[in-house]
């Protein structure tokens, strides 16, 4: 499973908020992935006083070691 994790930090307390997406497409291109990000913020989709610090990709992997109700 691979996801998009937009994270924003509040600048007074440290705290951190964050938005996770399924299935990002591979070329994500960082400038406009920037101006998106900020776009949820002056949409107020983002609770003031938060600032987009960072983006991520994750991956995971699930191997199923048992699955005894089928």
């Amino acid at each position: 499973m691979k996801r998009l994790t937009l994270v924003y930090r509040n600048q007074t307390d440290g705290t951190s908020l964050r938005i996770n997406l399924s299935s990002p497409i591979d070329n994500i291109d960082s400038a406009a992935l920037q101006q998106d990000a900020q776009v949820l913020i002056d949409n107020g989709l983002i609770p003031s006083g938060y600032v987009f610090d960072e983006a991520k990709v994750i991956e995971t992997n699930t191997n199923v070691l048992l699955d005894l109700i089928q």
